[in-house]
């Protein structure tokens, strides 16, 4: 096994005893190689301050096929009046994207903000944006309502029961609104996902004998906490 990998799992086994508090399982600092190439962010990061405990906003380097980052660096000890200036140095040659993401305790991949291809030649690879939302509301929009929900709600001029999820409109259409489809409930109430249409249609098979079963959409554990989360921050 790599140096590396003694590293990260050294880092999740210490990270199980820190504070339920913190909401994270590993440190502030970099979690690196000895030795390895480097990737520097420079721009204007906003709503930083939106996300619940045991998520990390991150730089962080993934290789293909895996959720898990090999190496990352919190960027909000790297972050001043909004301006993130950050670097993160060892990237194993594993890895093939550089991210700026949020990453759950496991280091599993939850969002990505940005994202740029990494070749180990290059040594000091250089990533900008003149502002990057990375919000938790941009994190549902980008990962789950613009991949799995736009193409009934709001996509080709089409809005399922009303719904339009398009980017600018979908949140003022959910949180707080009244359900047409379970009575008494609201599409989100804010800190109360288990009374939520939302939440209540993807995570059971309560929307079944409608005419699609919303259950299917999203199935992998991360992107439904993503959810549950979120609505009970609100």
């Amino acid at each position: 096994m790599k140096f590396y990998n003694y590293i990260i799992l050294a880092s999740v086994f210490l990270g199980s005893f820190t504070s339920c508090d913190e909401g994270r399982i590993y440190n502030d600092d970099i979690i690196q190689t000895e030795d390895g190439g480097a990737a520097h962010f420079s721009g204007i990061v906003t709503g930083t301050d939106t996300w619940s405990q045991g998520y990390t906003l991150a730089l962080a380097g993934f290789e293909d096929g895996n959720e898990y980052a090999l190496i990352s660096k919190n960027i909000e000890t790297s972050v001043s009046d909004g301006k993130c200036d950050i670097t993160l140095s060892g990237i194993p040659g594993e890895v093939t994207k550089i991210e700026l993401c949020a990453v759950d305790r496991l280091r599993r991949r939850v969002a990505t903000f940005l994202s740029t291809d990494y070749n180990p030649k290059d040594a000091n690879l250089q990533l900008s944006a003149e502002v990057v939302d990375m919000s938790m509301s941009a994190a549902i929009q980008t990962e789950i309502f613009n991949t799995t929900c736009v193409q009934c709600h709001g996509g080709n001029g089409y809005a399922a029961a009303g719904l339009d999820l398009l980017t600018g409109n979908s949140f003022r259409n959910l949180i707080s609104v009244p359900s047409r489809k379970i009575p008494g409930k609201d599409r989100v109430a804010p800190g109360k996902s288990g009374e939520s249409e939302l939440f209540m249609i993807l995570d059971s098979e309560i929307s079944a004998d409608w005419n699609y079963d919303h259950s299917v959409e999203v199935v992998r554990q991360e992107k439904l906490d993503l959810i549950r989360n979120w609505i009970d921050n609100l």
